[in-house]
C-alpha cells in the first residue's frame, strides 16, 4: 500500500492539475453498455449464413448424388438390355423401359419417382451405332431443377453417364 501512495505522489508531481481528473480509475464495463447484444446479433447473423449455405450445398450435392445414381442405374440397364430396334432411334418399350429405370430404379413404371418432380421428359437416352451396330447408350437429365431454398440451378445435360452397350442386338 505504501508503493501506491508514493506513485500516486509521483503522479500528481508529473502531471499539471487539469489532468488530475484523468486519474480515477476506469469502472469495469463503464462504457461497454449493450456491446454483448451487438456482438450476439453480428456474430449470429454470420453464424446462421454460414449454417444456411452449408445447408444449400449440402442438400443439392445429395440431390445431384441422387440423380447420378438413377442416370447410371439407367445406362447400365439400356447397355445390357436387348436393344430391339434396327436404328439409332429406340423403339418406344426399349425407351420407356430406360426411361422408368431412372424414374423409378426399375423397368417398370412405379408411383414414386427417384427424386420429386423427375419426370420421363427430363431422362434423355443417345444411341451411337457404329458400323450399323449399336455400340453405346449414353443416359442424362436436362431440365431438371433441384429445388432449393435460395436458388433453383436448372441441370442441362448433366448428369450424363455412357456405357457401351453389351447386350444382344436383335432388331425387329
Amino acid at each position: 500500500m505504501h508503493w501506491m501512495r508514493a506513485l500516486k505522489a509521483i503522479q500528481t508531481e508529473i502531471q499539471p492539475r487539469s489532468d488530475r481528473r484523468r486519474l480515477r480509475p476506469l469502472r469495469l464495463g463503464h462504457r461497454r453498455k449493450g456491446s454483448a447484444i451487438v456482438e450476439f446479433a453480428v456474430g449470429s447473423g454470420v453464424l446462421i449464413a454460414a449454417f444456411s449455405g452449408t445447408f444449400e450445398f449440402g442438400y443439392t450435392f445429395i440431390q445431384y448424388n441422387r440423380l447420378e445414381t438413377a442416370v447410371t442405374q439407367g445406362a447400365r440397364y439400356a447397355s445390357m438390355a436387348p436393344y430391339d430396334s434396327a436404328t439409332a432411334t429406340p423403339s418406344a418399350t426399349f425407351l420407356s423401359a430406360v426411361k422408368n429405370m431412372v424414374l423409378y430404379g426399375s423397368p417398370v413404371a412405379g408411383n414414386t419417382p427417384v427424386l420429386s418432380g423427375l419426370t420421363a421428359g427430363n431422362v434423355k437416352l443417345i444411341v451411337t451405332f457404329v458400323n450399323g451396330v449399336p455400340s453405346a447408350m449414353q443416359v442424362s437429365i436436362t431440365g431438371y431443377s433441384i429445388s432449393a431454398l435460395f436458388g433453383i440451378p436448372t441441370l442441362n445435360g448433366k448428369p450424363q453417364v455412357t456405357y457401351p452397350y453389351q447386350g444382344v442386338w436383335a432388331p425387329v
